[in-house]
């Protein structure tokens, strides 16, 4: 984890020029390890009850609401200095908007460039909409999918042209680091290339108090997850109000509070 104030303005200052920042050993040996033996025990499961989201010939898979599927999940998406850095990009009172795996395989193919913010409308707004985390479970490197980008990307207040092909760079690093990205930074997932390796990642992803979560937690989160959920995470979630009235529940509260 970044030490100094020095470290973390840098970090800032990335995010801000490349549109993305890699923390290195932002997990602990112990939460790396706990999250990455959680995560690959809940993908199997998943692949042996016939639950799995599974694609490309079954080379990648995605695993839904982590908050449901393990306490470290609920802890990851609390982690401080992320969000500190979250909130650089998208400012007070921000939601979780999703927490999923993304878990590539052997002949894994690329996705498709696009940017998290691809369903607005452009011009895309001067400041972030959304905001995410790729958690390095694995070293990811160019050969077995790390994610890929176009640097400063985020500047050009539109979505990439699907028919077009672009020149990309992968963003490598080691096990237990964080890639915090502006969602306007087009990205994909890369082809694994390797013949053994499988890239295991986490996305925690934010998104402005004013917009529609991705996952509808209301719906899908199990009552046990909100029933121990920390203030940060119940606000995090959705259950407090925001500036304005925004989550409001039965009207304004009559001293004016606010958070």
């Amino acid at each position: 984890m970044p030490a100094t104030t020095e470290e973390l303005a840098r970090f800032k200052a990335e995010l801000v020029e490349q549109g993305y920042c890699v923390v290195p050993d932002a997990l602990t040996p112990a939460e790396l390890q706990e999250l990455r033996e959680t995560l690959i025990r809940v993908a199997a499961d998943e692949v042996a009850a016939g639950t799995d989201y599974v694609y490309d010939d079954g080379s990648n898979q995605r695993v839904w609401v982590l908050l449901n599927k393990g306490r470290c999940f609920e802890a990851l998406v609390q982690h401080e200095v992320a969000l500190r850095l979250v909130g650089h990009v998208l400012g007070r009172g921000f939601l979780l908007s999703n927490v999923n795996a993304n878990i590539t395989g052997p002949g894994g193919k690329p996705m498709f460039l696009h940017s998290d913010t691809d369903y607005v409308p452009a011009p895309f707004p001067p400041y972030a909409l959304v905001c995410n985390v790729m958690w390095f479970l694995d070293d990811f490197t160019d050969e077995n999918g790390a994610t890929r980008i176009v640097p400063m990307s985020h500047k050009l207040g539109h979505a990439p042209d699907y028919g077009k092909q672009y020149d990309t760079v992968p963003v490598t690093g080691r096990r237990g680091s964080a890639m915090i990205f502006h969602g306007g930074l087009w990205h994909q997932t890369g082809a694994n290339r390797t013949l053994d390796q499988k890239r295991h990642g986490i996305l925690t992803y934010y998104c402005r108090p004013f917009m529609r979560q991705q996952e509808n937690f209301f719906k899908s989160l199990d009552d046990r997850v909100l029933a121990r959920a920390t203030p940060r995470l119940r606000q995090l979630l959705g259950y407090e109000m925001w500036l304005g009235g925004v989550g409001a529940i039965g009207g304004l509260p009559r001293d004016g509070q606010r958070v």
